[in-house]
């Protein structure tokens, strides 16, 4: 060895052997995600997902179109929306709906399920479950659900959908976003619409203070503030990639970053209308520096019943269940509530106990589904995807039971007198 080098040879092979690694390494990934690919029912899945504008309503996703969901690893869905728009089967004509005791779901994204087909869907196993354990009621179900929304957002889903087959019992699913969603100023912080400018029906304060509601802007897409990047293109991964990051703990998605959200509270707050209010956000996102950098924590800022904000998102929340329950009273029905698990866990969780307040104040029967589960020895958690927090297809099973429970007990909604 001269100088204290290696032979020029012994480099030769060295570079040789780390070449041949490398391309075997390369080979092998090749072969693993080929793997994954002949595994998977779809290798892509539309962000921009098949939607249209319905006047008075909003966003539904557009009828007939195919609508693709996967996380990549543990569900691949393509279902069908009906003709309503919803991802649910062919709604009933009005006079099939009456001649059974109709029962109208009506939420988000846990009531739209784009993580499971319809079969496995709360309330066809619901329909299925009764059809057995409880015969003379005569039970039918129907599902109005679209993600991302409150159920100020959800009153047309009542008004101009499930009105018409005039359901016995009504049952909004809440979930502890919702509340969130329900207030147009929060809404446009996390998803990026301009507030005055809404996809969907809003509520709003008039000059005397009373409620009331704005019908959503058909011009609401010309007028989005920083829109998620994320939504706008086909998502194409390398699914041996995902894999590896999930497996040494590294889920996608977990670390989406405050930026876009942080600038679009400054630049609302650049409007005189929303300063005032906006400050207490604007002020948390400057001081807190990398403490807010991820989704997770820009939840609980928006979800933070200190902020004012979240007080009046309550009051609209209120609001909506007020509507609901005159509108649904009006047509001769029930309303119900299901708290959904682990969204709204246990019975000191504090925006639980804000939803059951509100609930006990307008005579609204609740059904916990983490209640139920807790009775059952089941542990919540196997009820949902790992990384993903909606209901499994356990998951909805255990909705269906929770629900079963009740009607068992309170068959009056369906017109009989005893189970």
């Amino acid at each position: 060895m001269a100088n204290g080098k290696p032979p020029r040879h012994w480099r030769a092979v060295v570079g040789w052997n780390v070449l041949l690694l490398s391309l075997g390494a390369a080979l092998i990934f090749i072969d693993w995600e080929a793997w994954f690919h002949l595994r998977a029912p779809f290798t892509k899945m539309e962000r921009r997902l098949p939607t249209r504008f319905e006047p008075g309503t909003g966003l539904l996703n557009e009828p007939g179109a195919e609508v693709r969901w996967t996380r990549y690893d543990d569900f691949w869905v393509a279902q069908r929306a009906n003709r309503w728009g919803f991802l649910d089967r062919e709604p009933l004509t009005p006079e099939q709906a009456t001649r059974t005791c109709h029962i109208a779901f009506i939420g988000d994204s846990f009531v739209e399920a784009r993580e499971v087909p319809v079969a496995d869907k709360f309330h066809a196993r619901l329909e299925e479950l009764a059809a057995r354990a409880l015969p003379r009621l005569n039970i039918s179900t129907s599902a109005y659900g679209r993600t991302a929304t409150g159920q100020i957002n959800q009153l047309p889903f009542y008004a101009k959908y499930a009105r018409q087959l005039r359901p016995k019992l009504v049952v909004l699913v809440f979930v502890s976003n919702d509340f969130k969603d329900n207030h147009k100023l929060l809404a446009a912080i996390y998803k990026g619409w301009d507030p005055d400018k809404p996809p969907y029906v809003v509520a709003e304060k008039t000059a005397s203070g009373a409620i009331a509601l704005r019908p959503p802007d058909p011009a609401w897409q010309t007028w989005q503030i920083l829109p998620n990047l994320m939504d706008a293109a086909p998502e194409e991964v390398s699914l041996a990639s995902r894999w590896l990051r999930r497996a040494t703990g590294r889920v996608p998605g977990a670390g989406l970053p405050l930026r876009p959200w942080r600038t679009r509270v400054e630049l609302l707050a650049q409007r005189p209308r929303y300063q005032s209010v906006l400050e207490p956000y604007l002020s948390k996102v400057r001081d807190s520096g990398s403490a807010l950098a991820d989704k997770p924590r820009l939840d609980k800022l928006l979800r933070d019943p200190a902020l004012p904000l979240f007080r009046e998102a309550i009051e609209f929340t209120a609001f909506a269940l007020d509507e609901f329950q005159r509108r649904v009273v009006a047509d001769g029905g029930s309303l119900w509530i299901l708290l959904s698990s682990p969204t709204l866990g246990n019975a000191s969780h504090p925006l639980r106990v804000i939803v059951e307040d509100l609930a006990k104040a307008r005579g609204i029967l609740v059904v916990s589904q983490h209640d139920y589960l807790v009775r059952q020895g089941r542990k919540p958690k196997d009820g949902t995807f790992s990384d993903d927090g909606h209901w499994n297809p356990t998951g909805h099973q255990w909705a269906a039971e929770a629900l079963l429970e009740r009607l068992r007990e309170r068959p009056e909604v369906c017109g009989a007198s005893g189970a």
